[in-house]
């Protein structure tokens, strides 16, 4: 029967401790007795049948001795595993109570969890109501799964044991057949070893944050040692920990897509000239993916030559185009994070651009914030390349960027990474979201889903947010802003919802020439520079990220194509 949470609660590590000793003291008062076992066989010249007998009954007790030496081995074993795993548990334990307490919550007995406190303020808005209410219900679900994942671990760790101790009893552990005592020894701990609990199968970002919570420091090196693929890509794992994971996923790929490389230009030498031949096309159509693999390994070892750097998704999806997430800065610890998800044509191999921007808006932001008086801030940012970003060329596929589907599906997933950002911190960052072209599109249609947790959001560039009402987006009321420079013509389609330029519910900023306490910065134009290293459009995002919005410079620069409403001479008896 799987423990409670009232049971949890009460768990110790140090009763295992205890008896790791004393089966410690046991195994090696056994081995020592061995000795003087193997002085009992007798004269060296013996023979006869009394002889016979006392070796006979020697291999017996031999044998005997082989089987406890075995089954104390195991023990001792499964008891060492089971106090480690009990240190995670008891530290789930600490983090769900603690977690609860910090945000007004309640853990019952049976490991319920009830929101004690609710809504504490009056908001403006009806929208502004519901958004907070989802930040409630988040932090209720937060908290159950910590719980949850406790009380996993700890049934884990309870059928683990059982099962060892029943084997034990059963003597099943070894037979004492054709052993030697160190043999006996070293099967025992194979056979008392418990099992390492993987990450729960279709998680959420809290589900994985309270399994991940649930590991003892002895556990989490196991998985990272032995099964990085299980945390590299996980929303809700801390970002220190992905590093980590993907940095060795990244060189073993490296080696793997290295070897294949060879392998089918040897293939392709040995089979000559065979143009149109089928099976020298399949060759090659494998080679062109393995070779686009690598130049995007390649790219992505030379972005993390920077220690400041860190790889935080590191995806080669069967059949599609190598996917990525790098930061800038430690998201961990961030008082600011800005998530910029980039568009049409965006790829891993050409990653390397994007986060040279997200190096200069860092700046830009620190130095913002140290002009307010916020020298201690800290901020962190993140191009995130984890979805099919469109390509040239792929208008009838189904990630053409004249459909919205690569968008909805990368915002579904952008979403779980803005939740398991915050859901891996003690303390939520202050989260802006950033999102350019097709990137805006995804990012629109990420912001739709409930508790993301993202406190502002910047569009730029946009051919629509996935909606014409900025009301769908589930961030404070004046926390979305938009930015579109003259001849841009990608932000006049309002492809995916009204053109961004005609919603008067969005922030407006300014791209063109600004001056600020008697900086200048430079406008820009067209569709490609709006991350330009001193440009206005690049101050207006630093200021948002550095979560001071009330600096930046507000506009509505638009051209000669957009929505006739977004005009500022549209009279307005024409309608519209």
């Amino acid at each position: 029967m799987s423990p409670t949470w009232g049971e949890l609660v009460r768990w110790s590590a140090t009763p295992f401790t205890t008896a790791e000793e004393q089966l410690t003291t046991r195994r090696r008062d056994l081995l020592d007795g061995a000795d003087e076992l193997r002085a009992m066989a007798g004269p060296r010249r013996w023979t006869g049948p009394a002889a016979e007998a006392a070796e006979e009954r020697l291999r017996r007790l031999t044998d005997a001795l082989e089987v406890l030496v075995a089954e104390v081995s195991a023990a001792r074993r499964a008891v060492i595993d089971a106090g480690d795993a009990v240190t995670g548990v008891e530290a789930a334990v600490d983090a769900a109570t603690e977690y609860a307490r910090a945000h007004g919550l309640r853990i019952s007995g049976d490991g319920t969890v009830t929101d004690e406190t609710g809504l504490t303020a009056c908001y403006a808005t009806a929208h502004d109501e519901d958004v907070a209410r989802e930040e409630r219900r988040v932090l209720v679900q937060e908290c159950a799964a910590r719980v949850e994942q406790a009380l996993r671990k700890g049934a884990d760790v309870d059928a683990d044991l059982v099962a060892v101790l029943t084997s034990i009893r059963d003597g099943t552990v070894a037979d004492g057949s054709d052993l030697s005592l160190a043999d006996a020894a070293r099967d025992g701990d194979a056979a008392g070893a418990l099992s390492l609990l993987p990450p729960p199968r279709g998680a959420a970002p809290s589900d994985n944050t309270g399994w991940w919570a649930s590991l003892s420091a002895e556990e989490q090196q196991r998985v990272l040692a032995e099964h990085p693929e299980w945390v590299g890509g996980r929303d809700g794992i801390p970002m220190a920990v992905r590093d980590q994971a993907n940095r060795a996923l990244l060189g073993a790929a490296g080696t793997d897509l290295t070897d294949r490389r060879d392998e089918l230009r040897s293939a392709l030498e040995a089979m000559g000239p065979s143009i149109g031949d089928p099976a020298s096309l399949r060759l090659l159509d494998e080679l062109s993916t393995v070779e686009e693999q690598l130049r995007a390994v390649d790219a992505l070892r030379r972005i993390l030559d920077d220690p400041d750097r860190h790889l935080l998704v590191f995806e080669l999806p069967v059949g599609r185009r190598p996917e990525a997430v790098v930061s800038v800065g430690d998201v961990d610890t961030a008082d600011h994070v800005g998530v910029f998800t980039p568009g049409l044509t965006s790829t891993v191999e050409g990653m390397g651009g994007y986060v040279n921007d997200m190096n200069d808006l860092r700046d830009a932001a620190l130095d913002e914030l140290a002009r307010d008086g916020d020298l201690g801030a800290t901020v962190a940012t993140v191009v995130w390349l984890d979805y099919q970003a469109p390509q040239w060329g792929s208008t009838f596929s189904a990630d053409s960027v004249a459909l919205s589907g690569a968008a909805q599906d990368g915002g579904a997933t952008l979403a779980e990474f803005y939740r398991g950002l915050n859901s891996s911190r003690d303390v939520d960052p202050d989260l802006t979201a950033l999102g350019h072209s097709y990137g805006s599109t995804t990012t629109g249609y990420g912001l739709q889903h409930e508790g993301t947790g993202v406190d502002r959001a910047v569009f730029f560039g946009s051919p629509g947010i996935g909606t014409s009402d900025v009301g769908d987006l589930r961030v404070p009321s004046g926390s979305a802003y938009y930015a579109e420079a003259t001849w841009d013509p990608v932000g006049d389609l309002g492809r995916f919802g009204r053109d961004p330029s005609a919603l008067d519910e969005l922030g407006h900023l300014e791209t063109g020439d600004a001056t600020v306490d008697g900086r200048h910065y430079e406008g820009v134009s067209g569709h490609s520079s709006y991350l330009a290293d001193r440009s206005t459009s690049q101050y207006n995002m630093a200021a948002v990220v550095a979560g001071h919005p009330e600096d930046a410079v507000t506009g509505n620069d638009t051209g000669i194509t957009d929505d006739p409403r977004a005009w500022e001479w549209w009279p307005s008896w024409l309608g519209g």
